[in-house]
């Protein structure tokens, strides 16, 4: 089955990167909001191919007398019009206490159709609910009892919490339940409560100013955390397919930079070329994955908010490749997370 992978692929990457330094990012949201310029978002997930180098990306900005905007933070008039995905379904019941902490979706005509939405209970990482909306393909019925559940056709484990159910336009939907979910009576009840929610997005400020050819597959934008600290990821695959080339995140977090100290958006920031065989065992390749340390780039835009590129295992760029990414990112006005707990 492929739920534990899809799993780890949509929530150990973003669920959990909104970080809560406690006192410390209290002082630091303090002189954000003091400082913090009104910002829009430029077009969304334009690969623009051209020629490898070094390239910073030129805001646009508002009129005179508006002041121009701070370095790395762009300021720009207009309606928002970031990355923005829809996620397609959600659940009519839930069990109490359950709030939605997390979703990701991929952008309509970038590639296959793939929707997460995980509710938590509490912070016990095992009280989860998780929505995983997949092409019917990436379903294998084998030790699954066929059942009926809000009138749908489905598929339940016999064991603990998974449910899958086959929605429309030749979709299905995985319902996984934590270990909490012992019969799994819990998954089957949120399977049969399952409707379309067609109002229902995640959007983000990134979008993708270039990369490189070999990257242009299926974009994903996801948010998680809490209202006043979401963290923000945008994805892209390689070319090959379902392998996540490259990743951009906006993160709340207080660290200290690794890497060769450079400029990257006219502010201080930071180049790791990685090292394919960090951290891997000492095993042939072919049966031991292993990515070791990926190429990365960060830089603080806003005090204690990092904007970090990360390249995806097996994947290789070059020094000039890694810095246009980052350059180029364009970087708009706060999404709504108004869908997320209060903290």
């Amino acid at each position: 089955m492929r739920d534990e992978e899809m799993l780890r692929d949509a929530l150990s990457t973003i669920a959990g990167r909104a970080h809560d330094p406690g006192p410390v990012a209290a002082g630091i949201t303090a002189r954000t909001r003091a400082h913090r310029q009104r910002r829009a978002l430029l077009v969304a997930s334009a690969a623009a191919v051209g020629a490898v180098g070094v390239a910073v990306a030129a805001w646009p900005r508002t009129p005179a007398p508006v002041p121009a905007p701070q370095p790395g933070v762009p300021a720009v008039s207009g309606p928002p019009a970031g990355t923005r995905a829809p996620i397609g379904y959600r659940p009519a019941w839930l069990p109490a206490g359950f709030a939605e902490v997390n979703r990701i979706g991929s952008v309509p005509g970038s590639g296959p159709v793939s929707q997460t939405r995980s509710w938590r209970r509490g912070t016990d990482p095992d009280d989860q609910i998780h929505l995983f909306l997949l092409p019917r393909s990436a379903f294998d019925p084998a030790g699954f009892d066929t059942v009926t559940l809000g009138g749908r056709r489905a598929w339940a484990a016999p064991g603990p919490g998974k449910v899958w159910v086959e929605v429309d336009g030749g979709l299905m939907l995985s319902v996984s339940v934590g270990r909490s979910d012992r019969t799994g009576q819990v998954a089957r009840r949120v399977a049969a409560s399952i409707e379309p929610d067609p109002g229902a997005v995640v959007a983000v400020s990134l979008a993708f100013g270039w990369v490189p050819d070999r990257f242009t597959g299926t974009v994903s934008a996801g948010q998680s955390g809490t209202a006043d600290r979401a963290g923000e990821m945008l994805r892209r695959n390689g070319t090959d397919g379902g392998r996540v080339a490259v990743e951009a995140e906006l993160v709340w977090e207080v660290s200290t930079a690794k890497g060769e100290p450079v400029t990257l958006r006219g502010l201080p920031g930071a180049l790791s070329p990685g090292d394919p065989n960090r951290g891997c065992p000492d095993l042939p390749a072919a049966h031991v994955p292993c990515g070791g340390l990926s190429p990365s780039a960060r830089v603080e835009v806003q005090p204690g908010r990092l904007l970090r590129v990360t390249i995806g295992p097996g994947y290789e760029v070059t020094r000039a490749e890694l810095t246009r990414i980052i350059e180029e990112i364009t970087l708009g006005a706060a999404p709504d997370t108004s869908w997320l707990p209060p903290r």
